[in-house]
């Protein structure tokens, strides 16, 4: 997945990064496009909800758990609970304890500080398997 900074690629779909942090936000947001994604980022997660519903559907969620105004388990249950959203993969970004992530089930997380080759794995299974599955209707 490794590509020559500045590279031409292929566009991958959309990734929406909600992080509360700024220079997390554009670290992940900057490396997302050199891979070819094109990236939706913020810290709000009302805005995030509300892009989720437009064309192009995302293709996976990037969520941090800590978030001024909503939580990420407040945000990925938003999500959970609207059937036109509820099927975008989402992977939690986080330095949650695990005894702090129970609301999110069984959704990948990665932890910070971030591995980027974890990431990209992450990101790939997840993508993969939606191409597979399909949107939902």
């Amino acid at each position: 997945m490794s590509r020559a900074p500045g590279s031409i690629t292929e566009r991958r779909g959309v990734v929406v990064v909600l992080e509360d942090h700024a220079d997390t936000r554009a670290a992940l947001s900057e490396t997302l496009k050199r891979e070819g994604y094109d990236v939706f980022a913020t810290a709000d997660g009302i805005e995030a909800l509300d892009r989720l519903k437009i064309v192009p559907r995302p293709c996976v969620v990037l969520l941090d758990l800590h978030l001024a105004g909503m939580s990420g388990e407040d945000f990925y249950r938003r999500q959970q609970s609207d059937p036109a959203l509820a099927s975008i993969p989402v992977i939690a970004v986080t330095a949650a304890p695990p005894d702090q992530r129970a609301g999110l089930g069984s959704i990948p997380v990665i932890r910070k500080p971030i591995d980027l080759d974890e990431l990209r794995f992450a990101i790939d299974r997840v993508t993969s398997r939606e191409k597979k599955a399909g949107p939902a209707s």
